[in-house]
């Protein structure tokens, strides 16, 4: 007697279909050039049926969780989006900003935008810290295609100025509103960190939650040169008249590859290294981190050990006592132990180029060092350490990308 086949997965466009979640009437709100004020762009917000109790980018996405299709609805919403803003042609002067869900990202094909269209995804610092491989793959699949990348709700959390340079953004978004609820000390880091991210990778800095005058000229004062806000634009169907397009965005072509390489390989393609016992390699390593923490609540550390037993006591605490004071610490090849201690930690396949190798980088807003080492058949190492901003979020972003998701460790 046989038994009986397993019955076959649920179609998910048919899932979709049943929960009237393809019947979707994505809304644009404008952004707006604050120098000339000429609309450059839009971004689409997702909006279902209201006879459906269906209409809420929350209820809809409440929905699709619910029957794990958030995946399939995530790339239906941006599907909807781009078709309802090429009308005939006429917004391919204008950039089109699609947000992102952190669940549906993975394995998402994006598509190539137009010859006109320029096309942005927008990620918040959660997605980056809930699924940082899924995401950081995502991003270069994305970039491929010719899309850019913008960091949504700066001004939420300190935790975006610590983790924005590894998402390479060429639109960094201030939260107006959520700055408005940040003490004045905060909102100079987090404008001043902002400032500085856009002079360095050229990205544009775009105020949301503009929705008087008053925060329009907060807005330029703090150096933003796009605008959204009620004042500037509400949500609505795109009009069948479209104004006049500014100066169209341009994007930075930056972004990092999570798959190249070791953070050794390429800082000793640039420093000479130093031998020394693992004790003297140890105190190096250390260094780093305690600038890091110092930095506080706007640093991020990330780490990898050549193997499963290299983590010794003093890494071991070095860890758990930087998660207490920074924004994050990620391992890879640490004790699992260590999640208890919110530290985030991944394994290391065994033919990961980044296995044999022994990498600390801390980056933040304002500094950024990186210490590699490899053990010599002696038991000493071949160390270095760099302050090269560049090569330094490079070896943090290949660490980040080999990270664990949160779900997949409860």
């Amino acid at each position: 007697m046989t038994s009986a086949e397993p019955p076959s997965p649920p179609d998910a466009g048919a899932t979709l279909a049943r929960l009237g979640l393809l019947d979707l009437r994505p809304v644009y709100q404008p952004v707006v050039d604050l120098r000339d004020g000429h609309v450059v762009g839009y971004e689409a917000l997702a909006r279902g049926r209201a006879d459906l109790e269906l209409e809420s980018p929350a209820q809809l996405f409440a929905a699709a969780r619910a029957e794990d299709v958030v995946s399939e609805f995530d790339a239906a919403c941006r599907e909807a989006a781009v078709r309802g803003f090429d009308v005939d042609g006429q917004a391919s002067e204008f950039a089109l900003f699609l947000n992102a869900d952190a669940e549906g990202l993975d394995g998402a094909a994006p598509p190539a935008p137009s010859s006109n269209h320029t096309l942005i995804i927008e990620i918040t610092e959660h997605a980056l810290i809930a699924r940082p491989e899924a995401l950081l793959r995502a991003l270069t699949r994305f970039r491929a295609q010719g899309w850019g990348v913008a960091l949504d709700d700066v001004g939420a959390d300190s935790r975006s100025l610590a983790l924005m340079s590894l998402l390479y953004p060429d639109v960094i978004k201030l939260d107006l509103r959520l700055l408005g609820e940040r003490s004045p000390a905060d909102v100079a880091r987090i404008v001043s960190s902002v400032g500085a991210e856009s002079e360095r990778r050229q990205a544009l800095v775009l105020a949301e939650g503009i929705d008087s005058e008053e925060q329009l000229a907060t807005a330029r004062a703090f150096g933003a040169v796009l605008g959204q806000g009620y004042l500037l634009g509400q949500p609505a169907a795109l009009p069948e008249d479209l104004p006049e397009p500014g100066r169209k965005l341009r994007l930075t072509s930056s972004g990092g590859d999570p798959s190249w390489g070791s953070p050794y390989s390429r800082v000793i393609n640039w420093r000479r290294p130093a031998s020394g016992s693992r004790a003297l390699a140890e105190q190096t390593a250390t260094l780093i981190a305690e600038q890091a923490r110092n930095l506080g609540p706007t640093a991020v550390v990330l780490a990898a050990y050549p193997h499963e037993q290299h983590a010794g006591e003093s890494e071991l605490r070095m860890l758990r006592e930087l998660a207490e004071s920074v924004a994050f610490v990620g391992a890879l090849c640490a004790p699992e132990a260590l999640q208890e201690a919110g530290v985030r930690w991944g394994p290391l396949a065994p033919e990961d180029p980044l296995r044999g190798t022994w990498t600390v980088a801390a980056v933040g807003p304002n500094y950024a060092a990186c210490f590699v080492a490899c053990e010599r058949d002696d038991g000493d190492f071949d160390f270095a350490t760099s302050y090269d901003r560049d090569l330094v979020v490079e070896s943090a972003m290949l660490i980040m990308a080999r990270l664990a998701p949160l779900q997949a460790r409860r």
